[in-house]
């Protein structure tokens, strides 16, 4: 798991599955880094297959001491690109409705975002 601190956004990624075996570890080192000037926690879980009760848990633990944390309550959890099982989870839990999903393409390596092309292009002809 990497976590990374920038411009009030905490940025998490490299989380495989998300189980009984792993959340504690997730919630804790989250959890470690959260501070009253953060915005925004962006959880990326392109590569988790699996996220379990205990995984979901620990989600919503994230969420909740982010929010304690900031007085307003005014931190956003966002979920990126999560596979098809996992976002049925989160559905199924109704939880999609506490957290943001969000389905973001990859960046290149060099670090750009790759450009965005219009999807309503008229067809030729």
């Amino acid at each position: 798991m990497e976590i990374q601190r920038q411009n009030g956004t905490l940025s998490v990624g490299g989380v495989r599955e998300l189980t009984a075996a792993s959340a504690r570890a997730l919630r804790h080192e989250v959890c470690a880094r959260i501070e009253p000037e953060l915005k925004t926690i962006e959880i990326d879980l392109s590569g988790s297959s699996l996220v379990d009760s205990c995984g979901l848990a620990a989600l919503v633990s994230v969420f909740k001491a982010a929010n304690e944390q900031n007085n307003n309550g005014g931190v956003a959890v966002l979920l990126l690109n999560p596979q098809p099982a996992v976002r049925q989870m989160l559905e199924l839990t109704r939880l999609h409705h506490l957290f943001e999903i969000v389905e973001r393409p990859a960046e290149p390596a060099n670090g750009s975002p790759k450009p965005r092309h219009p999807a309503s292009a008229a067809p030729a002809g």
